[in-house]
């Protein structure tokens, strides 16, 4: 058996290397190829035919994108300051200063502006519990159940009778209740007090300042207040029954100049109108003349209403505050204007006529 070297069939890199080493000069000489191999049938129907090889196209791969370097936070602050040309404590310091919120100073409200808030929520306050009492006030005069009477006379004939009670200030209150309760057109309420011996009138009981030689001259029989409503208006009157009509006259005349002061609650004065200022004209000359206004004064003035001699306290407007006059010599009458005094003139001339 021979064990000489082994017969190469492959020629390598390494194996020209090694010999070139060893000093000798490697074989170039292509090898020869082996001969195929013929097989033998193992059946009866002879040899296979060989196989032909085939060739399968291969499938098309498309070409890997080109990946994007990956930005990182490392990255975009080095290119900052190759941009900027910064040093990184610059950039830390403005980082910084970036992160604080900037503080403005806020101005302190003025003081005087929230005293002056306090001062118009105040008033608006006072003025609102003012309406709501006057609202209040007006509801119960309106809404307040009516006493009525029936056994009391009256000189005049009457639609509505009304009963009320007190004296003094708390009377007044009372009978400007009843003036704001409305009763029909042309109506008249009678209005009388509770007394237990029937001698007193509400007249009296009002305590308004009335002189003691008219109090004394005033009877109770026959005499009474009252509501009259006359052109949409209602007004308090009295009828008075004196004893002497010389007396109970001049005591009228001494009280007029306190009169309107005394009776301004049931007969108030009226709002003063706006006057317009009259324009200065000229003279034919050319001299300018001032322009002159006549104002007239509140007082009493002698008049005649229904063929009834009478007395009219009458405003700056020449408006009707205050009437009184005599019906006859034993019968005063005391009313808002000269419409209310008719009114009255007339249910008297009724009565006595019945």
């Amino acid at each position: 058996m021979d064990k000489g070297p082994p017969e190469k069939y492959i020629r390598t890199f390494a194996g020209d290397m090694e010999t070139l080493q060893k000093g000798g000069t490697p074989d170039l000489t292509p090898l020869a190829p082996r001969p195929a191999e013929v097989r033998q049938p193992t059946d009866e129907g002879g040899p296979h035919p060989e196989p032909k090889e085939r060739l399968v196209a291969p499938a098309y791969t498309p070409p890997l994108p080109a990946n994007a370097p990956l930005k990182t936070y490392a990255g975009d602050f080095s290119e900052r300051m190759k941009e900027t040309k910064a040093s990184t404590a610059t950039i830390l310091a403005a980082e910084q200063d970036r992160a604080l919120p900037s503080l403005q100073a806020v101005p302190p409200e003025s003081s005087h502006r929230n005293i002056l808030y306090s001062i118009v929520g105040a008033v608006l306050l006072i003025a609102g519990i003012a309406g709501v009492y006057v609202a209040y006030t007006r509801y119960r005069a309106a809404t307040e159940p009516v006493v009525v009477t029936e056994n009391v006379p009256a000189p005049i004939f009457v639609d509505e009778r009304e009963e009320i009670s007190d004296t003094g200030r708390a009377l007044l209150e009372a009978i400007k209740k009843s003036v704001d309760r409305p009763i029909a057109v042309g109506a008249v309420r009678l209005l009388s007090i509770a007394s237990t011996t029937g001698s007193e009138t509400v007249f009296s009981a009002l305590s308004v300042g009335a002189p003691d030689v008219l109090l004394r001259n005033v009877s109770a029989q026959g005499s009474m207040a009252g509501v009259v409503q006359v052109s949409g208006r209602q007004s308090p009157f009295f009828i008075l029954s004196v004893l002497s009509y010389s007396n109970t006259f001049s005591g009228m005349l001494s009280w007029e100049q306190e009169m309107s002061i005394d009776l301004a609650p049931l007969f108030p004065a009226y709002p003063t109108p706006v006057l317009n200022t009259p324009a200065a004209t000229t003279t034919p000359s050319g001299v300018p003349k001032a322009a002159t206004t006549t104002t007239s004064v509140a007082a009493f003035v002698d008049a005649s209403i229904a063929n009834h001699d009478a007395r009219v306290y009458r405003d700056t407007a020449g408006r009707d505050v205050l009437v009184y006059g005599y019906w006859n010599q034993a019968t005063l009458i005391i009313a808002r204007d000269a419409a209310a005094f008719t009114e009255l003139v007339g249910r008297l001339a009724t009565s006595r006529a019945q």
